[in-house]
């Protein structure tokens, strides 16, 4: 059985690799975008990254582990919860007493996360999840790192990287469905692309010619928008599975093609992916 300090560690490793983003995915900037309203209800948040309110609170808050263990029948495992009742300031501004568990699991050189997040409140509660996992490539080694995304259309972005219209097939969506290199993605301003995902379970890769090998990312069937990004600060991409749109609650368009959506009283919202490295053909 793990320690207590291996516990953390294996815990603060998963939460770092796969940032988790919800209630909210992407950030809000300006006041008017720190609000939204839901079901007649208004919601107010704070900036946690001035002037922002970036990504929920939850990757930098602590969780609670719950269990853990290793066998050779699962693998290695930690789940943890993190439950809204515990925490009166951040019910202050989101009053929902939801409750997320999640256990991320090591097992044949897969990782793994199935995730639950249950609605302990009386009324329903917007949702919006996202997470952030980033892959590192070798200085020098982007122009042999291709990108592969099931992408159905691609969302067109303001400049400060909202949605500007509704998503339609492009040239890029239609280069990710083949692979396309990290030195030909567009230059968009921040880094960013955002697209909707074929329906059904989804799998997106990462395939490193140089080393014969692909990272395979089974997205499950929960997360219809992916979010593309470069990051401008490493030599790193990173593929963002969204159950919604950035800013969902704000914009215009249909939760049809938006992804917005509420979490009913007493309800629970269940997911499931997975990570693993295989031979590049």
């Amino acid at each position: 059985m793990p320690t207590s300090r291996s516990q953390a560690a294996w815990l603060s490793f998963a939460s770092s690799l796969l940032a988790t983003a919800c209630p909210f995915c992407s950030r809000r900037g300006a006041s008017s975008l720190r609000r939204f309203s839901f079901e007649g209800r208004e919601y107010r948040l704070p900036a946690n990254r001035e002037p922002d309110h970036a990504h929920g609170e939850l990757r930098e808050r602590p969780w609670k582990v719950i269990a853990s263990g290793a066998d050779a029948a699962g693998g290695a495992y930690v789940s943890a919860e993190f439950n809204f009742a515990e925490h009166p300031d951040m019910l202050a501004y989101f009053p929902h007493t939801a409750c997320f568990r999640f256990t991320y699991r090591l097992k044949d050189g897969t990782l793994s996360l199935s995730g639950e997040i249950a609605n302990h409140s009386g009324q329903t509660m917007p949702l919006s999840l996202g997470f952030h996992p980033y892959f590192a490539f070798a200085k020098g080694e982007a122009s042999r790192v291709r990108v592969v995304i099931p992408a159905a259309a691609e969302w067109p972005l303001s400049a400060d990287g909202y949605a500007a219209a509704e998503p339609a097939p492009s040239p890029l969506t239609a280069a990710l469905q083949e692979g396309t290199l990290v030195t030909e993605l567009p230059n968009y301003p921040g880094g960013s692309q955002m697209l909707s995902i074929e329906p059904g379970p989804q799998t997106c890769e990462l395939q490193y010619e140089a080393r014969g090998t692909k990272l395979v990312y089974d997205m499950g069937d929960k997360f219809p928008i992916h979010v593309l990004f470069t990051a401008p600060w490493a030599e790193a991409v990173s593929l963002e599975p969204y159950t919604s749109i950035m800013n969902v609650f704000n914009e215009p368009f249909s939760p049809e093609i938006s992804g917005a959506q509420g979490l009913a009283a007493g309800e629970s919202f269940k997911f499931n992916w997975s990570i693993h490295i295989e031979p590049l053909q």
